[in-house]
Order: C-alpha cells, then sequence, then structure tokens
C-alpha cells in the first residue's frame, strides 16, 4: 500500500516509503524511481511553453525535480508485480518461459518492487505451470 498517492492534470503518482520509491505515471506510461531519503508528500507540475511542463513533488527537503531522482524502471505497471507475462502456448508455457519469468520476478524482487513474500508466492504458482 502507498504511503501517499495524488494527482495533477495528468501526472498520477503513488509513494511506498519503506522500498524508498516513487511510481508516476504520465499519461500512459508509468515509471518508477528511487527516493533516496526523501520522504514524498506532495506533487506540483509547472507548465512550460511548447511543452509538457516540469514535474516536482515536496518532501523534507524541499522541492525535488522529478528529473533529478534515478529511474529504477520504465513503464512498470502493477500486473507486472502480480504476474510476471509468461508465454502461453495451448500446451502452456515452457520450462524455459517459466524460468526466465522467475528470473524476471528475481529482478523486480532486488530493485524493491517485490517483497519476498509476493515473490515466493509468484514463484510457487510459476512452477505449478509445469
Amino acid at each position: 500500500m502507498p504511503n501517499a498517492t495524488g494527482a495533477q492534470n495528468d501526472v498520477r503518482y503513488a509513494y511506498f516509503a519503506q522500498p524508498r520509491r516513487l511510481a508516476v505515471r504520465v499519461g500512459g506510461s508509468t515509471s518508477v524511481y528511487d527516493t533516496g531519503d526523501h520522504c514524498i508528500g506532495g506533487v506540483s507540475q509547472q507548465q512550460g511553453i511548447g511543452g509538457p511542463g516540469s514535474v516536482s513533488f515536496t518532501s523534507q527537503h524541499g522541492v525535488i525535480d522529478l528529473a533529478s531522482l534515478p529511474v529504477v524502471s520504465h513503464d512498470y505497471s502493477p500486473s507486472q508485480s502480480q504476474g510476471v507475462a509468461v508465454a502461453t502456448s495451448s500446451s502452456g508455457p515452457t520450462e524455459s518461459d517459466v524460468f526466465s519469468a522467475i528470473e524476471r520476478l528475481g529482478a523486480l524482487k532486488e530493485k524493491g518492487l517485490l517483497t519476498e513474500e509476493e515473490f515466493a508466492a509468484k514463484k510457487t504458482e510459476l512452477l505449478g505451470r509445469l
């Protein structure tokens, strides 16, 4: 569950304090950022001439420009943490498909996007497909 959420214009965000992550959706694209020691509390968006403007957030250190935060993942969606896509055919996923999906889940866990429990549950589900 996010610690803070908000939206302004076409920007939506969710801040997750424990893994220090900020998910930002602009239009149809979602990116996840490492917030470091910032505790995100709000969003503001400036409209620029000839461009979409800049997005900034407030933290205990003041205003921080989104562009200054390191990107962890682009085009991340909640469905990725619930199930890394496994190619399916009429005969079901191959062993290679399942192991590849488990590796991708492991990478999401290493980035702090999945908890150990979420990883273990999905791994068990994927192995059950073999």
